[in-house]
């Protein structure tokens, strides 16, 4: 198993904390996201990470999207 460097976990949607908003500094290329809102530049609200693996549920503007946790580690953010 590959390890991630710390610098790009930390950065990951999916380990960022709840309940915060962030701006995406970059993403997969997948049509699937670019058609939902979630691009680079845009304001998203973590709302939470489900237990054991699960999905990441965030808020792009009124719409809220839940990502697996393989595409939600991807997605890079800062706060």
């Amino acid at each position: 198993m590959k390890k991630k460097h710390k610098t790009e976990r930390s950065n990951s949607i999916y380990y960022a904390s709840d309940n915060l908003s962030y701006i995406i500094t970059n993403t997969p290329e997948l049509g699937i996201l670019k058609s939902l809102g979630i691009v680079k530049d845009a304001c998203v609200k973590k709302m939470m990470t489900h237990h054991f693996g699960g999905p990441v549920l965030i808020k792009v503007e009124s719409s809220e999207i839940a990502i697996g946790k393989d595409i939600a580690e991807k997605i890079m953010v800062r706060g």
